[in-house]
């Protein structure tokens, strides 16, 4: 891991320094202490500092879940051990927890001095925020079909890779385009775009919209970020509005979102929609429990028909859990425990998760900076099993 900050930093650090807009450029001194241990618990929490960023306007009518608390479980299983709870949530770096259940708040608890009003960055939490917002496009017509060609909507991909996949291979990270998604080489292609975004004060979109073909789309799952962010440059491109006034309009304000969130951007001020929205861990909530709700808010269909159900419950065999790994499988940007008990969750780095559970009327959130986030994931699941369990008694 130290390695890879290492060489995020310096993809992004060393031309930064004088640009004329600080307001559009990372910030230098920021940048260079991103993921050191005795600043990053800060940084995952106040993003608008280090990188570019555009405001959230909260709803007209923010709301909050009602609270019925009850003590979480102290123990939970995994691989045949008892463990403590608390270790985990110490182990794993939880800086926020939120349990729902029947959408009453059973447990909230903030670690590592942070607040219920933080804004705690979801890196690819944000993948499965602009996916729920493509489902908002298609009800409201500005898109046909998954089915449509990318290059129907953003025609300076024709002829390109990505002009050639459809939206639903976008959503199942099925493009078949080259990328090398590798943070630890020097050379991969994330380095080289990340430092076309902040050196090269590129758009976010003109490294990638060259990638080319390395397979037939629709055929492999292969999880690069690009997706996510041509996904948006789709969504976009079929409304004729940003992705700041669309989370704004479309689930900001009917779910009652508080103010103060924020997603950061290119140089340009296009958001990076392959991650970095930043909210309260009450704002993730909702989103989970629009899913539970399949959709629906307050009586109002905020997403198209069947859509939770196409987005957690795929049939493709490239997509279930075991062919990329081991304890999880994809669905349209969001992931799907092994042997799923209509499960499904929302997953960023360094261990932010938004966990539902249909079955037992749950969502779960929890937001961290865990530099072993990946080592941790199956016991994650573990553990929010765990809590599921505990208030089914």
């Amino acid at each position: 891991m130290k390695k890879f900050t290492t060489l995020f930093a310096a993809a992004l650090l060393a031309p930064t320094m004088g640009l004329a807009a600080p307001q559009q450029q990372p910030n230098p001194e920021r940048l260079q202490t991103l993921m050191h241990p005795d600043h990053r618990v800060h940084n995952f929490q106040h993003m608008d500092e280090v990188f570019p960023a555009v405001s959230i306007k909260g709803s007209s009518k923010p709301s909050h879940f009602k609270s019925n608390p009850a003590p979480l479980p102290t123990e939970y299983e995994y691989k045949g051990e008892t463990r403590q709870l608390d270790e985990f949530l110490q182990r794993t770096v939880t800086t926020g927890l939120m349990v729902l259940k029947k959408g009453e708040v059973k447990a909230e608890q903030y670690f590592q001095g942070a607040k219920a009003d933080a804004t705690f960055t979801s890196w690819s939490v944000g993948k499965s925020v602009v996916s729920t917002l493509i489902s908002v496009a298609l009800k409201e017509g500005h898109i046909n079909s998954l089915n449509d060609k990318v290059n129907q909507y953003v025609p300076e991909l024709r002829g390109k890779a990505y002009g050639d996949a459809s939206i639903k291979d976008v959503l199942r990270m099925a493009t078949g385009v080259e990328f090398n998604e590798d943070y630890h080489d020097k050379a991969s292609d994330i380095n080289q775009w990340m430092a076309d975004i902040f050196r090269n004060k590129n758009d976010a979109y003109a490294y990638i919209a060259e990638r080319p073909k390395a397979e037939e789309p629709g055929t492999r799952f292969h999880y690069i970020s690009p997706n996510s962010q041509i996904l948006m440059w789709v969504l976009t491109r079929a409304t004729g509005e940003s992705l700041q006034d669309l989370v704004a309009t479309r689930l900001w304000e009917p779910l009652g979102m508080s103010d103060g969130s924020f997603w950061n951007t290119d140089t340009q001020g296009n958001e990076l929609g392959f991650c970095c929205l930043n909210t309260t861990v009450e704002n993730y909530a909702k989103l989970g429990q629009l899913y539970l709700q399949q959709g629906e808010w307050n009586g109002k269909q905020l997403l198209s028909d069947n859509w939770v159900t196409e987005a957690t419950k795929r049939k493709e065999d490239w997509l279930q859990a075991g062919h990329s790994y081991a304890e999880r499988g994809y669905g349209y940007h969001i992931w799907v425990p092994e042997n799923p008990q209509n499960e499904y969750f929302f997953n960023g780095v360094w261990g932010q998760t938004v966990w539902v559970n249909e079955d037992a009327d749950t969502v779960i959130v929890k937001t961290s900076v865990d530099p072993n986030f990946s080592d941790h994931t199956a016991e994650m699941i573990a553990v929010m099993r765990a809590i599921t369990a505990h208030y089914q008694q």
